[in-house]
């Protein structure tokens, strides 16, 4: 496995390089108010856009995401509701048995159109000075611990492009190396990069605390540095083109707690 590792500073350089063609899409986020809890409690949650890890920074449009509760095989929709003073979709998930259980959120693709008058939240369909088009659709699933750990944490969800982690990194400690697995559509994909960060580790925007390469077949390691709520993110791109843009841009997320 290719692993480099970088100061806060040189990796905010390097990720600066990495999004320039998507500078404005934010980190998509389901942030709980606690991510260990216990059996019958009610957890609020919040979704965020951010692209420091955890504030957010605008509030993504209500009819365009969806968050559901999975634990021991049971599917849940929940209710969001907007925050304005935030700037979050807030939510609340109860928990009926032990376990690990997941918050799954998807924001649906929505394309943005660069012309020589600026941005256009639209296809570039009829557009006239399109310099480029993208749609945008991003995945988050947030690992909460209910009681004890059940196995659970393997779950695969069936997002598009989704984080599966291989090894369990709720029960991960400061030093160890986590796996995980990307998948899009179900497979095994590598992607071009993994990074990682944890809460409080920088509030400059796209700083990351690790940086790493997948080293085949989807899979790549995260060293956690460490304790606290974690954060791995993944894109992939799809560049074949169609008619209403030039680029499908898709991100995941996996959220976790280290203690």
């Amino acid at each position: 496995m290719n692993k480099i590792k970088f100061s806060a500073l040189a990796l905010t350089f390097v990720l600066a390089v990495l999004s320039c063609g998507s500078a404005f899409a934010h980190e998509f986020i389901i942030k709980p108010v606690q991510l260990t809890t216990q059996k019958d409690h009610v957890v609020p949650f919040s979704v965020i856009s951010a692209h420091a890890f955890m504030i957010s920074e605008e509030m993504e449009p209500l009819n365009q995401v969806e968050a559901q509760l999975i634990q021991n095989g049971k599917v849940t929709k929940l209710t969001l509701a907007e925050n304005e003073m935030l700037m979050t979709l807030d939510g609340q998930a109860k928990f009926a048995k032990e376990g690990t259980a997941i918050i799954a959120g998807h924001r649906n693709g929505m394309i943005w159109t660069q012309t020589t008058k600026g941005w256009k939240q639209q296809s570039k369909k009829g557009l006239k000075g399109v310099i480029k088009s993208g749609k945008y659709e991003k995945f988050c699933k947030t690992l909460i611990t209910v009681g004890k750990p059940d196995g659970s944490f393997n779950k695969v969800v069936g997002h598009k492009l989704e984080i599966v982690p291989v090894t369990d990194p709720t029960q991960a400690k400061v030093g160890d190396e986590i796996e995980i697995k990307i998948l899009l559509d179900g497979k095994p994909v590598t992607v071009e990069n993994v990074l990682a960060t944890y809460a409080g580790f920088s509030t400059n925007n796209n700083t990351y605390a690790y940086f790493t390469e997948p080293y085949g077949n989807g899979l790549a390691k995260v060293k956690i540095s460490a304790p606290g709520t974690w954060m791995v993110r993944v894109q992939y791109k799809n560049a074949q083109p169609t008619a209403d843009y030039d680029s499908h841009v898709m991100r995941a997320v996996l959220v976790f707690e280290v203690k």
